[in-house]
């Protein structure tokens, strides 16, 4: 198993003037992170504090398609444009445990 993060950021689809938050659509960025969380796969998930509609996903997955798939086709919040991923491979070195 690999980590990736999913760095999400504001969507094409959202109006200006306008917050993720606001968007019917996040629901199915919410209904993402369960699925993930019930496969046993989600590590940590929350939003930025510094910059709307931003946040960040860590998963635990066999491959980066893998990953890749998920992020862009299993969360609906992505497919429907709220919001926008990109995912990276990432490799802890030091925990605080």
């Amino acid at each position: 198993m690999a980590m990736f993060v999913l760095l999400h950021v504001r969507g094409p689809a959202v109006p200006d003037g306008q917050t993720v938050g606001e968007q019917a659509g996040i629901a199915g960025h919410y209904d993402f992170l369960r699925r993930r969380r019930g496969a046993g796969q989600l590590v940590l998930a929350g939003p930025f504090l510094d910059t709307e509609g931003a946040g960040m996903t860590i998963l635990e997955v066999e491959s980066a398609e893998e990953a890749q798939r998920l992020a862009a086709h299993d969360d609906q919040a992505v497919v429907d444009g709220v919001l926008a991923v990109t995912v990276r491979p990432w490799r802890v070195v030091m925990s605080g445990s």
